[in-house]
């Protein structure tokens, strides 16, 4: 970015000033060009080539990603290290402003303990409500009593995963064609697998709805299952909402539903189909 003196009295001098982001750029050397125009016949535009040093203030000991499962332990932790030769006391952390409506803030915590002063810095993050099936990304916000960065963002990756997962958990049958005079089938599957273990069994899978039927299919012992679900709806135009619910020997996912969503349309007559007179 670069600010400047849009008008230079003759024979005076202006100023043109030059603004880096160093969190946009790597680390190391860096050169930027900026092209200057002007209405001096004789100039009518210059280069200005701005070139420097983009230091790395802080390391962290590992990435801050957690993957894990809901029931799961939630233990995490990084050490913040200060690159620069000058003293760098971290004083606390917070999640950014944007974090609210992912619910984290109700969630999880953190606590902050020195190892070295004005070096060496221990970052907890602390559990304080179960956390529920989720992918997120999510920035921590270091504040500390260096003038020059009085905060640091710190991106961390979150994902909470199910024991028992049904892929999708609801299907889109969208719009479903129904010739006047005849029924016709839609089918769609999904997915149940077992995050953690190899001993899952699908005890019974019932649809809600005398039109529906679905089977399971074992793809992987213990493990993966397929599931289909066959539709053949009356001639009824609307909509079309439905659920499979699946029960399992989990003990923490002992029912899983899927949901099924469409719609109903009449089409043309089916061949051979008479159709009533008008």
């Amino acid at each position: 970015m670069a600010g400047y003196d849009k008008v230079i009295p003759p024979g005076q001098e202006g100023k043109i000033s030059i603004k880096i982001d160093g969190k946009k750029l790597f680390p190391g050397f860096f050169e930027k060009s900026f092209t200057v125009k002007t209405n001096d016949p004789d100039n009518a535009q210059f280069v200005l080539n701005v070139t420097g040093t983009i230091k790395k203030a802080f390391e962290l000991s590992r990435e801050m990603r957690w993957t894990g499962f809901v029931d799961d332990k939630f233990n995490f932790e990084v050490v913040v290290t200060n690159l620069l030769p000058n003293p760098i006391n971290i004083t606390g952390a917070r999640w950014a402003d944007d974090v609210g409506s992912k619910g984290l803030t109700e969630k999880i915590g953190f606590k902050v303990e020195t190892i070295e002063k004005g070096k060496k810095y221990r970052l907890k993050l602390l559990k304080k409500k179960t956390l529920e099936p989720q992918s997120l990304v999510a920035n921590i916000i270091l504040t500390t009593d260096f003038p020059k960065i009085k905060e640091k963002s710190v991106s961390m990756s979150l994902i909470v995963q199910k024991e028992v997962e049904v892929i999708p958990e609801r299907l889109y049958y969208g719009e479903m064609v129904i010739p006047a005079g005849a029924t016709k089938a839609f089918d769609k599957t999904f997915t149940v697998v077992a995050a953690r273990g190899d001993s899952l069994k699908i005890l019974r899978a019932v649809p809600n709805r005398d039109d529906m039927t679905v089977r399971i299919q074992e793809l992987q012992p213990g493990k993966q299952f397929r599931g289909t679900v066959w539709i053949r709806p009356s001639s009824r135009l609307g909509q079309y909402a439905g659920s499979i619910r699946i029960y399992t020997n989990s003990k923490k996912s002992p029912e899983l539903v899927v949901d099924v969503v469409g719609s109903i349309r009449v089409g043309e007559a089916a061949a051979g189909v008479p159709q009533g007179k008008k």
